[in-house]
């Protein structure tokens, strides 16, 4: 979902967002075309949601998500300690 609602920040507009996250979807989903794969997709953009309030500019009253908040949900450091990489050996840097 965070992905999702990204790229309707960025995106010019709605419709613009929501076919560029059908092209990625259809392209990198491991189920393709799924139809919970598009309902996923329109549940960001606010399908089968309630209204959010007070109205965002480009959101609306579209629910918002930002990184510091799914952060917030999940025991990041954790995973990040068990599971990142170390690139610092990729760029000679140590």
């Amino acid at each position: 979902m965070l992905w999702g609602k990204r790229i309707l920040e960025w995106a010019p507009s709605p419709s613009d967002a929501a076919e560029w996250m059908i092209k990625l979807n259809d392209r990198w989903a491991l189920d393709g075309r799924d139809p919970n794969s598009y309902t996923g997709i329109f549940w960001v953009m606010g399908r089968h949601d309630r209204p959010w309030g007070p109205k965002r500019p480009v959101f609306g009253s579209v629910r918002y998500m930002s990184s510091a908040n799914t952060k917030r949900k999940l025991k990041l450091d954790g995973y990040l300690e068990q599971w990142s990489v170390d690139t610092s050996a990729w760029s000679g840097k140590r």
